[in-house]
């Protein structure tokens, strides 16, 4: 399938996606390989469609799950990829017995349900010298977990196993979700597989909004200047564009100065009409920090072009130089 001049997969797939009021989800599967040549493998679901795609960067895998989901939506072949409705087929599935990248995928699911990254440590070795074993403990809130190993590297990454099926069998036993306390006495944060609980917990006032400290303001400020340095063409025209032009697409302008900023923009859906019976929508950019801006509309894709129009808003009063 040709990709019309001046688009990616992704921003394509995205195009069509908010035609027809669908928002694509990526998630990052598996990280394979070495270290120095690693193999990267994204999932993309689009309303019953799922497809998966590999490369040597997220980037590159994102964007052939992308091409591979718009082979599907727009009827062409797709290589050796199964039928859409076999999921299983399609999407490798990390073993839980410390094969694949357990590290990267509890980093990725604390940065999903907006909580701190994991602390690994390095408590101890044991063993005689010629058969040294390496113990690391990984604590997430209060919980703490350790895995052993005969390289730092592989101890950090049953460690970080380990705490995948702890946070796992805590999830089953409490219906989904589950409370982890911080260590240094912040507030609780809600945990659930679902992206809307931490929402919900705002809402119902489960979870606090924490303040930035000096230190965290200073890395915010460092991370918008960097943004301002690696400014990309979509970025630069963000600064002289009048954001309330007709016709213009919100979500896929967003999308663009997203894919060259490297960082994720996830649409989520509120069930409740708002007031005047509008459709709503959040949408979350994975800024530093986390962005959420809020949209609504009389159709719901009208309110993810509003929630884009005023992510867009915020990033450029935040990169305005």
């Amino acid at each position: 399938m040709t990709i019309p001049p001046g688009k990616t997969p992704i921003s394509f797939l995205q195009e069509l996606c908010t035609k027809r009021g669908i928002t694509p989800q990526y998630d990052l599967v598996a990280n394979e390989g070495a270290v120095h040549e690693p193999t990267f493998i994204m999932r993309v679901t689009v309303g019953d469609i799922i497809a998966s795609g590999k490369g040597s960067s997220k980037k590159k895998a994102k964007h052939m799950a992308a091409q591979s989901a718009l082979n599907q939506i727009l009827g062409m072949p797709n290589g050796q990829q199964e039928a859409a409705g076999d999921a299983s087929a399609e999407t490798p599935v990390v073993p839980e017995d410390g094969a694949g990248n357990p590290v990267g995928e509890l980093q990725e699911f604390t940065q999903k349900k907006l909580m701190k990254p994991p602390i690994y440590e390095f408590t101890n070795e044991q063993g005689p010298p010629h058969a040294k074993e390496f113990v690391c403990t990984v604590k997430l809130g209060k919980l703490a977990e350790k895995g052993t190993g005969r390289s730092k590297k592989t101890a950090k990454r049953n460690a970080a196993n380990n705490m995948l099926q702890h946070l796992r069998g805590l999830m089953e036993e409490s219906g989904n979700s589950v409370v982890i306390e911080e260590s240094d006495d912040d507030d609780s944060l809600p945990l659930s597989l679902e992206p809307k609980a931490s929402y919900t917990a705002l809402k119902e006032g489960l979870k606090k909004i924490p303040v930035a400290n000096p230190k965290q303001t200073k890395e915010i400020q460092r991370f918008y200047q960097k943004m301002v340095k690696n400014a990309n063409k979509q970025l630069k025209n963000l600064q002289d564009k009048q954001l309330n032009l007709p016709s213009t697409n919100y979500c896929q302008m967003l999308q663009e100065i997203a894919e060259v900023q490297r960082f994720e923009v996830t649409y989520t859906d509120i069930p409740e009409l708002s007031v005047s019976g509008q459709h709503q929508c959040l949408v979350q950019l994975s800024t530093m920090p986390i962005a959420v801006c809020h949209g609504t509309g009389p159709t719901v894709d009208e309110s993810h072009a509003q929630a884009a129009h005023n992510a867009l808003q915020y990033l450029k009063i935040m990169t305005k130089s």
